[in-house]
């Protein structure tokens, strides 16, 4: 079994470390719920002991123990030279696997898990706490807003006129006229992704997306079918002359980049290199997604670097940026409030695809974010007030008790993007899962699985939090390195 499908058992196993019993247990556990929940169909061949073990960071020993419990129970069976997989005929799994289906379609979460409130520290989910400090009146609706609210019937696809009002105005105060015949309102960033990808993607097109970025916006254009071609990203986010080279030989259809404060590396991209980008996008009709959802997350003073759109030609009626906005970061992500700004055309275009998905986003979300609009800047300054101390918390923990990791301290944005001294940060998250501490590994943040030996760290707990999960993460990395040069497998770690 090659690695891309190792990988992949690994996924299936999800968080396998928090059964109870010993590893080995644990393990079997993991593989059987795999098989119950029909991650894996019968015939299915396993990884290697061997391979199992590297990607888990255990010992053969441990996952040979696994195996042979659940050869035992009558879910796997091996022949020697052929390796070991799902049995074929098993009235045991048929039965577990319908029992699972009975129980999701009677689930209407459809298996989405909260895990609010257990033991495991959280690093690897980009989303900050909501925001507190707020007026009263931001967070909640008057009487009198209800009553309005209750005495309407519509849907507004395009999104409440207020708030279309207030997204054009808080783009026209950027310098970048704006009418609120060109907004979208969206459930969520994402959503205004997905759209944008729906519209101008067919199966096997080619969309230009960064490496790494941000994975929820690989899902959102791979959902259409397209290629994906990776944007080196670099200290100063896309090169021009990358992009270029790029758009010509991929005749790609679609562009997403993150120019200010870039998920994951928070790297800004430079006014003239933004130039360059747009007028040479217009030049060969590509459309160019600018997601702009942490861009208002500034953490220093720095200059402002305004939206791409700002640099596109007047006389560009195709509209070559589209730019995604979004509250969830700024926030509260519970909102659910994105938008598109973009040529009018392609708003009425996109508005009919998105009521493919729904008909409107929710009326009282979009009336708090109205109000919300009005406290725009004070709510910037509080998210800087909150997230620059936590950042510099979790810099100086890496910087004293990790010194060998590698990273650039960002002036935006929610995350540390940092390199590993070794080793593979897949691995390192499975063994930070038995310390009770979740990981996002780098890889996840590359189309071609590229980054193994990074990862993003968010800084977004309380300060509490962010010590014990930092706690966690040294004691997880000490023991990975133990483990990993007894096996071999971590040869450059000194």
């Amino acid at each position: 079994m090659d690695p891309m499908e190792t990988s992949q058992w690994v996924k299936f196993l999800g968080a396998w470390p928090e059964h109870k019993g010993p590893l080995h247990r644990r393990l079997s556990v993991g593989i059987r719920q795999a098989i119950e929940n029909g991650l894996a169909i019968q015939g299915t061949r396993l990884p290697s002991e061997r391979d199992l073990a590297q990607a888990l960071s255990l010992s053969r020993n441990t996952v040979v123990a696994a195996y042979n419990a659940l050869r035992d129970e009558g879910w796997l069976e091996s022949r020697t030279g052929n390796g070991t997989w799902i049995r074929r005929e098993s009235h045991a799994i048929r039965n577990a696997q319908e029992d699972v289906r009975e129980q999701l379609a009677q689930n209407t979460l459809l298996g989405v898990m909260d895990r609010e409130g257990e033991s495991a520290i959280d690093f690897a989910t980009g989303t900050p706490y909501p925001l507190r400090g707020l007026p009263a009146e931001v967070t909640a609706l008057t009487p009198q807003e209800n009553e309005r609210l209750l005495r309407t019937r519509l849907y507004y696809p395009f999104g409440l006129p207020a708030l279309r009002q207030a997204i054009a105005a808080h783009y026209s105060a950027k310098g970048l006229a704006t009418s609120p015949e060109e907004i979208l309102v969206t459930t969520g960033a994402q959503q205004g992704i997905m759209l944008i990808g729906s519209l101008f993607l067919q199966k096997g097109d080619t969309a230009l997306i960064e490496d790494p970025c941000y994975f929820g916006a690989l899902e959102a254009l791979r959902g259409s079918g397209a290629r994906l071609h990776p944007l080196p990203v670099g200290v100063a986010g896309v090169e021009p002359g990358v992009f270029r080279d790029a758009v010509t030989a991929s005749n790609a259809r679609l562009a997403y980049l993150t120019p200010t404060f870039q998920n994951p590396t928070g790297t800004v991209m430079p006014a003239a290199a933004r130039k360059e980008i747009v007028q040479f996008a217009a030049q060969r009709g590509l459309p160019v997604i600018d997601d702009r959802t942490i861009a208002d997350i500034e953490l220093e003073d720095v200059p402002e670097e305004r939206p791409l759109a700002l640099w596109s030609d007047p006389r560009d009626t195709q509209g070559t940026v589209l730019t995604v906005g979004s509250l969830g970061k700024l926030a509260w992500a519970g909102l659910r409030i994105g938008w598109i700004r973009g040529a009018r055309h392609l708003i009425e275009r996109l508005v009919r695809m998105k009521m493919a998905h729904d008909l409107g986003t929710a009326l009282p979300t979009q009336t708090l974010a109205v109000n919300l609009f009005a406290f725009y800047a004070q709510a910037r300054a509080l998210r800087r007030a909150e997230l620059s101390p936590k950042r510099d918390l979790l810099a100086g923990i890496v910087r004293e008790h990790l010194p060998d990791w590698q990273f650039e301290l960002p002036a935006g944005g929610l995350f540390l993007w940092i390199r590993l001294p070794g080793g593979d940060s897949s691995e390192l998250a499975q063994v930070a899962m038995r310390h009770r501490l979740v990981l996002l590994p780098g890889s996840n943040m590359s189309a071609e699985q590229r980054h193994v030996d990074m990862l993003r760290m968010p800084f977004l707990l309380d300060e509490d939090e962010l010590r014990e999960g930092m706690r966690r993460l040294i004691g997880a990395w000490r023991e990975y390195t133990e483990v990993s040069r007894r096996r071999g497998f971590l040869q450059t770690i000194t």
